[in-house]
């Protein structure tokens, strides 16, 4: 029997992740999840590929009955915490066109404060900014027949997908091919499903409902530098497992030069929850060729 047995969701792109037991799915995804996002002087997203030690950026949410709420980040160099508010005033905060991959999309600057907070950690002048949800990031390759969808899919600030799905059976047989193993941190996964009959099964599912929620598998993971950062120093140790992946895991036509590990999904509908435990029944499967 498949069932989730981890739930991650990542306030700040590319920083520490928080693991819990229950979350909310809305429009974009997990509730919060990468809602935030660090970019340079010119609004361009930045990621762990640039700065290894946003790794150690620690978030917390705190939310109120009302839904409102903060949201809590923690630096190893600074003891003065830096508190944003979840639901912002968007009078007070400017906006801006951020830049992710080859999107460009509208968002909000945190201000001077959180802007100062981290260039101070970082070393390097940049900004925090917000999704704005008056402009929809809507996702364009790699879904199901639109006859299929209630709409079209949107994200926040994540690559291109809301939703990366590990199994343990793969992370395991993974970890049999390194001289040091990996846990799924490195990965950086929404969902961790156990239960898998083989490891890479999920390489070929389709159509998969958790609980009674029907989630699209849509494409394999291609995997970068930032597995190689270890996700409890905040540096670049070596070259695993990205090497090894790269040498057994090029299974997609379409992404023929990646190593690929997890699978993206998204969701056919927001206000749901997801918990952990819950059943995992693949209800369709199929190759996949990613649309580049």
């Amino acid at each position: 029997m498949k069932e989730i047995s981890e739930i991650y969701i990542y306030p700040v792109k590319s920083c520490r992740g928080i693991k819990v037991n229950s979350w909310k799915v809305n429009e974009y995804g997990f509730k919060y999840d990468r809602f935030w996002m660090v970019v340079d002087d010119q609004y361009s997203f930045l990621t762990q590929r640039e700065y290894p030690n946003l790794a150690l950026v620690i978030p917390t949410i705190q939310e109120n009955d009302d839904d409102g709420g903060e949201l809590i980040l923690e630096n190893p160099k600074n003891e003065q915490k830096l508190i944003l508010p979840l639901l912002p005033n968007k009078e007070g905060y400017a906006k801006c066109l951020v830049k992710i991959h080859d999107d460009v999309t509208m968002a909000f600057d945190c201000g001077e404060e959180s802007s100062k907070w981290i260039s101070d950690y970082l070393g390097a002048k940049v900004k925090i900014v917000f999704k704005s949800t008056e402009e929809s990031r809507l996702i364009g390759t790699n879904l199901p027949p639109k006859d299929e969808l209630l709409k079209q899919p949107e994200t926040a600030f994540a690559d291109v997908f809301p939703f990366l799905i590990l199994s343990e059976e793969s992370l395991s047989d993974l970890n049999k091919r390194l001289t040091t193993s990996v846990t799924c941190r490195n990965f950086r996964p929404n969902i961790v499903i156990k239960g898998c009959e083989k490891p890479y099964e999920e390489d070929r599912w389709k159509k998969i409902m958790i609980s009674d929620h029907l989630f699209y598998v849509v494409t394999k993971c291609p995997r970068c530098v930032m597995t190689t950062i270890n996700p409890e120093t905040g540096k670049k140790e070596g070259l695993e497992p990205l090497k090894t992946l790269q040498s057994y895991r090029r299974v997609d036509p379409g992404l023929k030069y990646r190593g690929c590990f997890g699978m993206n999904a998204i969701h056919n509908k927001p206000g749901i929850t997801l918990n952990i435990g819950d059943q995992v029944k693949v209800i369709a499967t199929g190759e996949h060729i990613r649309e580049v």
